[in-house]
């Protein structure tokens, strides 16, 4: 089983849009919509495992001291891809100031 799909409300799959991995530890970049429609990008982290006897395998979002290095690596190319690929604010219509027709008469 992969965590790289997870269910959005209705109920698909669906993929992230890109991933970032350091030996076992991985970042995951989602896009995102609210319930108005504004949409971003984020991400998740995971560290995938596997017993020695290679019986199972799966991930986890728990981490070891010894996985710093690898997460602060895919943090870094996370972060660095968002805010290559985001909107900024000031071009959202969320951050936009409304004017009413009255307001914009008295001027």
């Amino acid at each position: 089983m992969s965590e790289d799909k997870t269910k959005n409300r209705k109920g698909n799959s669906q993929k992230p849009i890109k991933t970032f991995r350091v030996g076992a530890i991985a970042a995951n970049v989602w896009k995102r919509q609210t319930s108005t429609g504004f949409e971003y990008l984020d991400f998740s982290l995971s560290r995938s495992w596997k017993l020695k006897s290679g019986e199972k395998e799966g991930y986890s979002t728990s981490f070891f001291h010894n996985n710093e290095d690898a997460l602060l690596d895919v943090v870094e190319q996370a972060s660095e891809f968002i805010r290559e690929h985001s909107v900024p604010a000031s071009q959202t219509k969320m951050t936009e100031p409304a004017i009413s027709s009255s307001s914009q008469a008295a001027t």
